[in-house]
C-alpha cells in the first residue's frame, strides 16, 4: 500500500503563521498610508493663501481679498511642479468652470465677490488633483464699524 508522504505537522504550522504574518504586514502598512485624493478634497492641509505640496503651487494675491468695490481682483498664479500641464478651474455653482491652463503662470481674477471661491489644478492628461485653494473676500458690509456716536454739539451738560 502506498501512502502519499506529507511534509511534517511542525512544518505545516510554520508556513501557515509565515502566511499569516506576511498578510498581516501589508495590511497594517497599507492602513498606515494617506488616503488617496479625489477632487473633493486636498491632498493636504494648506493655508488658506497658497497651496504647495512637492512642487505643485497653486496661490492667489491678495488673498483675502479686500473688501470694498462689489467685486474684488486677486492673481491666480500655478505651477504643476514639472513638465505636465495643467487646468486651473474655478468653482461656480457646484459647477467647475476652466480658468486657465499650463504648465505654470499667473492669471487674473477681477470678479471675485464677498465669501469664498475656489480653485482648483488638475494635471490635464488625467485630471489629477494637484492643489485646491479657497479665495475669500469679506463683506463691505464687515468692514463697516457699526457703533453709532452722538455729534458732541447736541450733548447738553
Amino acid at each position: 500500500m502506498h501512502t502519499a508522504s506529507r511534509p511534517p505537522l511542525i512544518a505545516r504550522i510554520l508556513l501557515t503563521a509565515t502566511v499569516c504574518l506576511a498578510v498581516g504586514g501589508l495590511l497594517v502598512t497599507s492602513c498606515d498610508r494617506p488616503p488617496a485624493s479625489d477632487s473633493t478634497g486636498s491632498s493636504s492641509s494648506t493655508s488658506a493663501n497658497d497651496a504647495t505640496i512637492a512642487g505643485v503651487v497653486l496661490q492667489a494675491d491678495p488673498n483675502p481679498v479686500p473688501p470694498g468695490d462689489p467685486k474684488g481682483n486677486t492673481t491666480i498664479t500655478w505651477d504643476t511642479g514639472s513638465d505636465a500641464v495643467g487646468d486651473v478651474y474655478v468653482l461656480s455653482g457646484g459647477i467647475e468652470k476652466l480658468f486657465a491652463s499650463g504648465r505654470q503662470g499667473s492669471q487674473d481674477a477681477p470678479w471675485i465677490q464677498a465669501g469664498s471661491t475656489e480653485f482648483r489644478l488638475y494635471a490635464q492628461a488625467d485630471h489629477k488633483l494637484l492643489a485646491q485653494l479657497t479665495v475669500t473676500m469679506p463683506s463691505s458690509d464687515a468692514s463697516v464699524n457699526r457703533q453709532s456716536t452722538t455729534p458732541i454739539s447736541s450733548i447738553r451738560p
